[in-house]
């Protein structure tokens, strides 16, 4: 027993090492490309085309109304434009959806499903692209794709302009808005958010890898929506629950060029990044399910109906956006090991030399890799957030380590029990959406 524990201690450490020095590769090719000076934003509002924000809608009855006033007292550019995806059979949500739009005829509009809900958020946002773009009418220059609980930063409508002109693809950072350090679960999400758009996106973009889409604050010009219509008569993939990020594959695939627009209003501290920020879920049962529905997606489903084709880069943020199957696991096995060679369960005497050098190299990079993460973390957060919050990344730490692991271990038992995958048919598993008190103030 004792030499099978020892032997999942190396396997373990060094699977930790590995993935700590992929970690310590992005990071610094993160600080060799921008060394943090993003560029500043354009300023010129009259260069804005006519732009659609598709927000699709189940029962969001609660927050859809605050939602779309508090965006347009925002955004003061009549060329921006709402359009509102609802199910003829959720009154609630159509009802609140015409009641906005009588109030602001020219900035709202909306598009009633020919299907009852729910069906999926992709097909109902097949359909809003169906109906705009499907007919004698050339459409808008630009859809940004948003959810109902989103606070739209009103600059990033001058960035999607300005990265139109030669990209086609377009995805914003996406933030979490400060919770404060009671909502622990909720801003694990600002942790993990701040860390991976201001480091892995970043060096996505430099580097010319495919730019998975977040989402929300995703951009699409009209070739490229008009490009996917014509070739398969939908935008985005069907059957699927993370069809956003198939979609940034897809569009490199197809040739289209995206960009990851990481934007600073202060490109001396790059801070104050131009970005759609939102609330993320406070209870561990919906941070659960939604991660695991993440997971799944992202790991099975996208693998399944993407393969592995691609770059050498895509590649390997393939692999990167895949480890975590593994990993996410490994924090709390090192935990049993560590505790079982504490109370001498685990002999390390009868090692060699030379086993006993590799071993202690790697335990001892890996604290140092532990504690570089906790101060890159630290430092994603004062770059978004202002603050240098090190007792809260501490504390929210292990609970993120925990709504992973427990999300992944879902995703591979959903897996696992399935005798093929997309077998079943799609049904939109909605995230309980709220907003802020200042909705209409808040910026972070």
């Amino acid at each position: 027993m004792s030499d099978l524990l020892i032997i999942l201690l190396f396997v373990v450490s060094l699977l930790i090492t590995i993935s700590s020095l992929d970690d310590a590769f992005i990071d610094a090719m993160a600080l060799g490309i921008a060394r943090f000076r993003l560029p500043r934003r354009p300023t010129d509002e009259t260069a804005i085309p006519q732009t659609a924000v598709f927000i699709a809608n189940w029962h969001e009855e609660d927050v859809l109304g605050r939602m779309v006033e508090g965006n347009l007292a925002r955004i003061h550019l009549p060329q921006v434009s709402l359009y509102l995806g609802v199910y003829p059979n959720d009154t609630g949500t159509l009802r609140v959806a015409e009641e906005m739009a009588a109030k602001y005829p020219d900035r709202v509009r909306v598009i009633v499903n020919r299907l009852p809900g729910p069906t999926s958020k992709g097909q109902m946002l097949n359909e809003m692209f169906a109906q705009v773009f499907g007919g004698e009418e050339e459409g808008p220059a630009l859809v940004i794709l948003h959810d109902s609980e989103d606070i739209i930063d009103p600059r990033t409508f001058e960035v999607y302009a300005a990265y139109a002109g030669d990209h086609d693809f377009i995805q914003v950072p996406v933030f979490s808005l400060n919770r404060g350090q009671d909502a622990i679960v909720a801003s694990t999400y600002m942790d993990e958010f701040a860390e991976r758009h201001t480091r892995e996106m970043i060096v996505r973009d430099a580097v010319g890898a495919a730019i998975p889409s977040a989402g929300v604050g995703t951009g699409l010009t009209r070739r490229l929506i008009k490009h996917f219509l014509a070739t398969r008569g939908q935008v985005l993939m069907s059957g699927t629950v993370t069809e956003d990020y198939i979609l940034g594959i897809e569009a490199k695939r197809a040739g289209f060029k995206s960009a990851f627009a990481a934007v600073s209003a202060n490109a001396d501290e790059g801070l104050d990044f131009v970005a759609t920020r939102e609330f993320f879920p406070r209870t561990l049962a919906t941070s659960i399910k939604q991660k695991t529905r993440w997971v799944y997606g992202i790991n099975f489903e996208a693998l399944h109906k993407l393969g592995w084709h691609g770059d050498l880069w895509d590649h390997y943020f393939f692999i990167r956006d895949r480890k975590g199957m593994v990993t996410n696991f490994l924090p709390p096995i090192s935990l049993v090991i560590f505790t079982l060679l504490a109370f001498g369960a685990i002999d390390l005497g009868e090692l060699s030399d030379t086993s006993m050098t590799i071993l202690a190299t790697s335990m001892w990079a890996n604290l140092a890799a532990l504690v570089m993460r906790y101060v890159v973390r630290v430092a994603a957060i004062h770059q978004v957030y202002g603050t240098c919050d090190w007792v809260g990344v501490a504390v929210r730490w292990p609970a993120g380590l925990y709504i992973n692991m427990v999300a992944v271990f879902r995703a591979w038992k959903t897996y696992l029990g399935e005798s093929q995958l997309a077998t079943r048919p799609i049904v939109w598993s909605k995230t309980t959406h709220e907003l802020p008190d200042d909705f209409t103030t808040a910026t972070r």
